[in-house]
């Protein structure tokens, strides 16, 4: 029995409610941690290639997936009515929008302005005038993880953890960044995770994280990583920060900074209030620590962001979103910092909303380890 996607559920609503007669979602294949695939939130499984799925009002569902070869896969998961493996994905979705008799005056789109160029000239052509869109309805129907949702969630933890603790055992003064990179990759893969995000750098004094190089480990070192792999269509990431050999009191002291700002911003994560509310609360440390005028870029990016592949919300947190904190919504926070005395630190967990404030997906969250030498 085909299993019941509740996102289509509220889909078909939200179509009844706005006078439409259905919607295609768009993906091109790729899967971002930081964005949604409305591919995958309406259909369940993750293509090849080019896809697209047809919501109708009255019910009927269908995912198209290029290539062809893959239809028989996709077959087997979606929880769409049908699927359609073709090597012409508009020319499919003409003839599938014509046969479920849809007004494509009344048909809108969903993330066609995040796919090439090409392919958005295609579907324009097909609907012979600009479809309205909806680029954000796969993302807000979304932002509330399901139970089975939030189980990939924690599951996806568990597998960065386990790529951390990796990290620590095999990171050692000889070993170039890539060989280590390449080390926690493969094992990650190993315990289940479907994609993995990598970051992970070193030096004596960072400017930022970045992808692994050819650079050699030395003793003194400060590795940092941002592990981000994916189980069941669930990215989850956490933001590491390690020493080769002894650290230093300031090293602690600093990095006890941005462990306080991650408990402050959780702890203003609550229910109703605004990413605005908690990135203020995580910049306060800092600032009264005397490093306000390192609280924006250069010096960081984001107080956080969304994770993918179903929803992006709460998108990215800083000091001008006014957007809400709901329950349930699952996001990475990470107050990660460039300090002028120690470099770029990093201290990041995946979080869910709870009714009380936000509560941390990792087993142990982050703290500053050291790797004997």
């Amino acid at each position: 029995m085909r299993r019941e996607n509740a996102r289509l559920t509220a889909a078909r609503a939200w179509l009844a409610e706005n006078g439409l007669d259905g919607f295609v979602a768009f993906n091109d294949g790729q899967n971002s941690f930081l964005d949604s695939n409305a591919v995958f939130v309406f259909s369940d499984v993750r293509t090849l290639g080019r896809s697209a799925v047809v919501v109708a009002r009255d019910g009927a569902s269908v995912l198209i997936a290029e290539p062809a070869f893959d239809a028989a896969r996709l077959r087997e998961d979606s929880t769409t009515q049908d699927v359609v493996g073709t090597d012409d994905l508009t020319g499919r979705l003409d003839q599938t929008v014509k046969r479920l008799g849809l007004d494509k005056a009344q048909v809108a789109t969903v993330a066609l302005t995040r796919q090439s160029r090409k392919l958005a000239r295609e579907v324009n052509a097909m609907f012979a005038h600009p479809p309205r869109a909806a680029d954000m309805l796969s993302s807000e129907l979304a932002r509330i993880r399901l139970p089975e949702e939030l189980a990939a969630s924690r599951k996806a933890t568990w597998i960065a953890e386990r790529g951390y603790e990796r990290l620590l055992e095999a990171a050692k003064p000889g070993v170039r960044e890539y060989e280590l990179a390449a080390d926690i990759y493969t094992f990650m893969k190993g315990l289940g995770a479907e994609d993995n995000f990598l970051l992970m750098s070193a030096s004596q004094h960072n400017l930022a994280v970045r992808a692994a190089g050819g650079r050699v480990l030395e003793e003194g070192d400060i590795i940092l990583g941002e592990l981000t792999p994916c189980y069941q269509g669930q990215f989850a990431q956490i933001c590491r920060t390690a020493v080769i050999g002894k650290s230093t009191q300031l090293l602690h002291d600093k990095y006890a900074l941005l462990q306080e700002a991650m408990r402050r911003g959780m702890d203003a994560a609550t229910p109703g209030a605004t990413v605005k509310q908690a990135t203020e609360a995580m910049n306060s440390v800092l600032s009264a620590a005397g490093y306000g005028d390192y609280c924006r870029p250069p010096y960081m990016r984001v107080r956080g962001h969304g994770l993918g592949v179903t929803s992006s919300q709460p998108g990215d947190l800083h000091d001008a979103s006014d957007i809400v904190f709901e329950e349930g919504m699952v996001f990475v926070m990470h107050p990660n910092q460039y300090l002028p005395e120690t470099g770029y630190l990093m201290c990041g967990e995946p979080v869910v909303i709870s009714h009380n404030g936000a509560i941390s997906l990792s087993d142990h969250d982050a703290k500053l380890d050291t790797i004997a030498t």
